[in-house]
Order: structure tokens, then C-alpha cells, then sequence
């Protein structure tokens, strides 16, 4: 074969199939970035979920230990008066 040939075909097939695999490769990167982009939304939308829960159960921590002194407290006094 003569590489110096310019005068080298390619057949009509050939040059269809790689026309249609970088058709094929273009929707492929297309609907990988709009992939990537979706899950870097919920990615966010799950972290602000996440932190507002975290600020959520904080504030129930700290309600549950005032309940608890409050309790602790009142069994005190109970104890107190019933020792009268």
C-alpha cells in the first residue's frame, strides 16, 4: 500500500458510522453534563436539608435537657415534701 498515495478511498459506510458515533459521543457528553449538573443541585439541596436538621435536633437536645433539670427539680421537691 502506498502511503503517499492521495488518492486513498474510504468507503461511503465508513465515513456514515464515524459520523454517527460523534453524533452519538455529542448526545452522550450532553446528557452526562446535564447529569452532572442535576446531581450537583440535589447535591445542594440535600446539604441545605441536612443542615437545617442538624439545627433542628440541636434545638430539641437543648429543649430535652431543660425538661430533664426541670424534672430532676420537681422530683426533688416531691421527695422533699413527702419526707415532711
Amino acid at each position: 500500500m502506498d502511503f503517499l498515495n492521495t488518492e486513498t478511498k474510504m468507503p461511503l459506510s465508513t465515513l456514515v458510522l464515524i459520523a454517527m458515533q460523534v453524533v452519538a459521543m455529542i448526545a452522550y457528553a450532553t446528557n452526562l453534563s446535564a447529569d452532572i449538573d442535576q446531581t450537583a443541585y440535589e447535591v445542594q439541596r440535600n446539604y441545605s436539608r441536612i443542615t437545617t436538621l442538624e439545627v433542628s435536633l440541636q434545638e430539641q437536645q437543648v429543649t430535652l435537657a431543660r425538661i430533664d433539670e426541670n424534672l430532676k427539680h420537681t422530683m426533688k421537691q416531691v421527695d422533699t415534701l413527702a419526707n415532711k
